[in-house]
């Protein structure tokens, strides 16, 4: 099947245009309103239909809304505009936020250049290509703040006024973080556990007769934990596990009673937290069978943070159309992202039972100096979008 004919009529000057813009207004989580306000006026002389959602009003969300939900399926493009600090500055070669595209014109440098505001330059550059083409359906874009902290002025306030009725619900969601082109339809789970191993206080000079440390307990716990996890799922890859903090002692001439280490388990589809939690005490009572002074508490989820593995299936309309746009758009077979990747908030969206798939371009020292999006995968994305978003609403076919 040929492409939709505004496929080929992408505007590479344009979409690099649009996220420079966007860069360079610093917007660092909790000062998102200057560059809102920019996607705001932006709409605003285009004609293009916007709504404003926020919970702090510093910190709003711009929705922005092409064609008609009651003549078709809503597709939301979503993706956020709030970046982390500048943390080092003279080590970027130029500043952070006067974006620039490199001498040889492949990339875009800039804070939020590739996490993720070129991505939204892209989103936002489709829907002003779109807004006259007859849509069976609706697009929009959910430009959001607050992603890179807690999404609860962001994404989720988004979602609430989703479900309170007063923003149409989306059939499909595309996110545009990161993915190296590749087909993001799956997300690990997070489990944060806690692991107090208890020993027995003494001096140090009866640390061999009265002492058991909890320290050398704890190495024998962490021992058993860390490694590979011989799993594996086609969507997304391995489960990860890691021990990231460990809390002990109280002076250094006293053998510590209590050593705690707190274990961040990633997991894949097909996971579960209870049969998680069942390997990891496996693991620890392995390790008490031959130890008789190995003892442990095991705290599961203490702050409430639990996120199950979240996945779009292959045979949702959305990934069937995203996978035909990238065949038709760049003559190749589409790949599956399975990488060391975080979280997105593409999970709250697939929490309500809506498909969600990510799709961005690529990018590199996200969150570091000389930040840079890669411009041929912006283009690309802007064509697989367009594609996409044509397929599903059926404009032009």
């Amino acid at each position: 099947m040929s492409v939709h004919p505004l496929v080929e009529a992408v505007d590479r000057d344009a979409i690099i245009r649009i996220a420079s813009q966007l860069i360079a207004i610093p917007s660092t989580s909790g000062e998102e309103k200057a560059v809102m306000d920019f996607v705001a006026d932006w709409c605003a002389e285009r004609n293009i239909d916007f709504t404003i959602v926020a919970n702090d009003p510093n910190r709003p969300n711009v929705i922005v809304s092409i064609g008609d939900p009651a003549t078709g399926p809503t597709i939301a493009m979503n993706g956020h505009l709030d970046t982390v600090p500048v943390s080092d500055p003279d080590a970027w070669i130029s500043g952070p936020f006067e974006p620039r595209v490199s001498e040889d014109g492949k990339k875009l440098f800039g804070r939020g250049a590739s996490d993720m505001k070129s991505s939204v330059g892209v989103m936002l550059y489709v829907i002003d290509t779109l807004k006259h083409t007859p849509l069976k359906g609706c697009l929009q874009a959910h430009v959001v703040s607050d992603e890179e902290l807690s999404a609860r002025f962001g994404t989720l306030a988004v979602i609430e006024e989703i479900k309170a009725g007063n923003l149409p619900r989306p059939d499909y969601v595309l996110i545009g973080e990161k993915s190296d082109l590749k087909v993001r339809n799956a997300e690990r789970g997070i489990l944060a556990l806690e692991v107090i191993f208890h020993g027995r206080a003494s001096h140090t000079a009866a640390a061999r007769a009265t002492g058991i440390n909890a320290i050398a307990k704890a190495a024998k716990g962490i021992l058993a934990l860390e490694g590979d996890i011989d799993k594996f799922h086609p969507a997304i890859g391995k489960p990860v596990i890691s021990v990231n903090m460990i809390e002990a002692g109280v002076a250094h001439n006293v053998v510590p009673g209590e050593a705690k280490i707190s274990v961040d388990r990633r997991l894949i589809p097909g996971e579960t937290k209870d049969s998680v939690v069942a390997e990891i005490r496996a693991q620890l009572d392995a390790v008490a069978a031959t130890d008789p002074d190995f003892k442990y508490t095991l705290i599961v989820d203490p702050e409430d943070h639990y996120i199950e593995a979240n996945i779009t299936e292959e045979d949702s309309p959305l990934v069937q159309a995203i996978q035909a746009s990238i065949r038709s758009v760049t003559g190749q077979e589409p790949e599956y992202f399975v990488a060391w990747a975080g979280a997105t908030d593409g999970r709250f969206y697939r929490k309500e039972g809506i498909d969600t798939v990510g799709y961005g371009p690529y990018g590199e020292n996200a969150h570091g100096a000389n930040e840079a999006g890669y411009i041929d995968d912006l283009v690309t994305e802007a064509k697989v979008y367009i594609e996409t978003a044509t397929r599903l609403l059926n404009a032009g076919r």
